[in-house]
């Protein structure tokens, strides 16, 4: 009887869901799907700030890219901000957060 090796991809990320008037957490990778967005909104970058985002800013939500956070460059435990076009009660600039 042959004997099969089932490989499962590790580190995989989990897809995160936050709401654009939110700041929220993420692992490096993480594929970001903003909710709560009206109409078309812009994010843009906090210079001289860390950019967290495959795509470049400013960048439009939605998207019809898939935006990730990015794999390299960022630390885990660390805060980084982004601006957001939407009007939100708890103000314009954001964060997310790395975790492991």
């Amino acid at each position: 009887m042959a004997t099969h090796r089932v490989t499962h991809e590790a580190n995989i990320p989990n897809p995160v869901n936050p709401n654009i008037c939110d700041s929220f957490q993420a692992q490096l990778g993480a594929q970001v799907t903003f909710a709560g967005v009206t109409g078309i909104q812009t994010i843009t970058e906090v210079s001289p700030q860390t950019w967290p985002f495959n795509l470049s800013s400013p960048m439009t939500v939605p998207n019809p890219t898939t935006i990730h956070i990015k794999t390299t460059g960022l630390t885990v435990g660390t805060a980084y901000p982004f601006n957001v076009s939407q009007t939100c009660a708890s103000g314009v600039q954001k964060s997310v957060t790395i975790i492991p």
